[in-house]
Formats: C-alpha cells, structure tokens, sequence
C-alpha cells in the first residue's frame, strides 16, 4: 500500500519568495536507458510492465521518470542505478531502503523518501524540484546543489545531510528553499550568513528545528539575513540566536524569534511580525519596515517605517526619529508598555471601500509615559493627546 503523508511544502504568500518557473524542460540532457510507463497498472518500481524496456532497472540503468507520472518504489528495499532524471510534473517516491545512484539524480518533479538512505554522485535540484523527507532519511552525496528548488522534512521526520550542499559553503548559504515542518534537518556545518536572493528557511511548527552534525542549533551563529533572502517562522516554530542579527532581507516572526543581541534591519529589509521578537535591541533603519501584529520584547527605535496591523506591543520603549513614520490602519495600534519619544509621522491609511465616518475614532498609540509629539500627519484627521495615549478622529 503506497504511503500518504500530509506534506505541507506551500511557502507562505507574502513572507516567503516565489519562484517563477516556465516550462518542463529537462536541467540538462540524458539518455533513457530506462523509462517508467506505469503501464503495468500498479505503480510499483518492481514491475517490469511499468517500465520500457519491460525490465526492472539494475545498476547500468538511465532511468527517467517523465511527466504526470508517479513511480512507486517504497516497497524495494534495496535499488542500484547508473542515473535517475525526474521531469517537472513527476514523482518518484522510496522507502525505507538504500537507494545508490552511481551518477547524478536530476530532479526537477518530486522525489519523497519515506526512511530512504539516498547515496549519488551529485544531485542536482533546479526549480521546481522538490525533495520531501519523512522518517529517518539521509542523502550522501559531495555534489549537491539546491540552487533553486525546495528541500522538505516533514513532521516527525529527520533528514540528515552527510555532505554540505554547494549552496552552503564557510557558513554561507546562497541558494535553495530550506523547509522544515514539525521536523529535523541536519546538516554538516552551522549557518551564519543567508546571502543570495532567494535564499528561504522555513521553520513551521513546534519542534521544526536545522541542527548540525553535533545535535546543537545550526541557526544559533546566524548574523545576518541578505538582501532578498527570508528567514520565516511559522505555527509556533521558535529559534534562538546566539547573538547579534542585521537583516537587509525578510524576516517572518509568526512564531517565536530570540535574538540575544541587537537586531538592526537595515535599508530594504521587512519584519513580518506575528509572534514573538525578543532581542537586547530593535532598530529600523531608513528604507526598512517592522509591520505587522504581535509582541517585540524590547526597545524599539524607529528611523524609518513601524506599521502596526491591528495590536502591536512594545515592551520596552519606542523611539521615533524625526525622519521616520509610524503608518495604521484606521482601528490599528502601537502599544508601549514605557516611554514613547516622537518626532516624526503619524500616517493614517483607511480601507476605500468602507472609510470611517466623519466623527469616527480610533486609538492609534498607547504609551506609559510621552516626550515628544508627530511632526506631521495624514490630512484629513485629528490628533488628540491624552494621559496615557494619543487618539485619531476623521474630520
């Protein structure tokens, strides 16, 4: 009986990069020597009617899985190729058994492991290739890249990784979709930087956790997240980082995010919050947004854009310069929990289609103490200040 899984393997709109892909055309040219047609009618990898020539492939076999076709191996326990070559729209799916591919495995369809131990000379996984672990998994291989597409361990699973991939070079990685829901990845060497555009670690739900060879937190030495890539915890996913983080990319803070030193974002980067950030420091440099609901256990200081949709918490302090914004929708607030310092802009959106009345009211900031007032603000409303907050009302 074929093994299901619920595979939770979509990025998360608006916290996590697409990737644009055009066509099926294979990552690279190969020749077939063994094709799966499934036309034995069972599915199964051991069917010689399945496959064209009708033999089962051996160890001199080019195997190529073609497109809206799935090929069923997880009950072979043991399987010895030259190649594989899996085409976008197809799926190869192995047990719990040593898959040995002597070459290369091109994947641009999906290949699951169901407690596979996979060995290949290199593996080459171009968008929209995916590799979904499940189980106890492991991949050996000193070849393998995962420049674009998306590599999976789904929950209660453990996909070891004996070899870094070529993406993840000094600490550096530079490539590939990273997804860990409910499970392990492990890897050979901690990560300290994400550096390309199109770089994204998911981490999603409780337990989701990159450690590395040693059983410790591989993120734990992690200093910065560059321009376009995203660090994204979701469904009450947490990390710790063991100290400082400058980010000019995405962070998605759904679940629980502690930084043990300052977090800066700098110019081009966004904070999605709605969990948890706590760090010894918050500070939104010009060109950079902290948006979103949620709690930052700490100070903030604002030089550039802070948008609370619906509640807010700060817990310390907020400090807003003089050439930054905190911009609200109409009903939205920033609660802190101390002193607010404002200069600055108070921008004030409304929904077009259902804007409030005149007359209308909304409380914009709470605050324990006040220095300071907005600079500006959006035409068309009135501020008022009081003991421990400061309303908007529509003119």
């Amino acid at each position: 009986m074929k093994k299901t899984h619920n595979v939770k393997t979509v990025l998360r709109a608006g916290a996590l990069l697409a990737v644009a892909v055009t066509g099926g055309n294979l990552a690279q040219a190969q020749t077939c020597s063994a094709t799966w047609t499934g036309n034995a009618g069972d599915g199964k990898w051991s069917t010689a009617g399945n496959w064209s020539p009708r033999k089962v492939p051996d160890a001199t076999s080019d195997v190529c899985i073609p497109i809206l076709t799935t090929a069923d191996a997880t009950a072979t326990p043991s399987i010895f190729v030259h190649s594989i070559q899996v085409v976008e729209g197809a799926s190869l799916l192995f047990g719990s058994g040593q898959v040995s591919i002597a070459t290369s495995v091109v994947n641009q369809g999906g290949i699951t492991l169901y407690g596979t131990t996979l060995s290949a000379g290199s593996i080459d996984l171009p968008a929209p290739g995916q590799i979904g672990a499940y189980d106890n998994s492991s991949i050996t291989s000193p070849a393998f890249s995962n420049a674009a597409g998306t590599v999976s361990v789904g929950a209660g699973g453990t996909l070891r990784l004996a070899d870094n991939p070529v993406q993840l070079q000094n600490g550096n990685l530079s490539g590939g979709n990273w997804l860990v829901s409910s499970g392990v990845l492990v890897l050979p060497s901690d990560i300290s930087q994400l550096t390309s555009q199109g770089t994204v670690i998911s981490l999603d739900g409780t337990g989701s956790a990159i450690e590395d060879a040693s059983g410790h937190n591989a993120l734990a030495r992690l200093t910065s997240v560059g321009p376009g890539a995203v660090l994204a915890l979701f469904g009450g996913a947490s990390l710790t980082i063991a100290q400082s983080l400058t980010s000019q990319g995405v962070l998605d803070v759904s679940g629980s995010l502690t930084v043990t030193g300052a977090y800066t974002q700098l110019s081009g980067a966004t904070t999605n919050m709605g969990g948890t950030l706590n760090a010894a420091s918050v500070t939104v440099q010009a060109g950079s947004t902290l948006q979103g609901g949620g709690t930052v256990e700490s100070s903030i200081t604002n030089n550039g854009t802070v948008a609370p949709q619906g509640s807010l918490t700060v817990t310390g302090n907020y400090t807003q310069t003089s050439g930054a914004a905190l911009t609200e929708q109409f009903g939205s607030t920033l609660h802190v929990n101390f002193n607010a310092a404002l200069s600055g802009a108070l921008n004030v959106a409304v929904n077009p289609k259902r804007p409030p009345k005149s007359g209308a009211t909304y409380t914009a900031l709470t605050f324990g103490s006040l220095n300071g007032s907005f600079t500006r603000h959006t035409a068309g409303f009135t501020l008022t200040t009081n003991a421990n907050n400061i309303q908007v009302t529509k003119q």
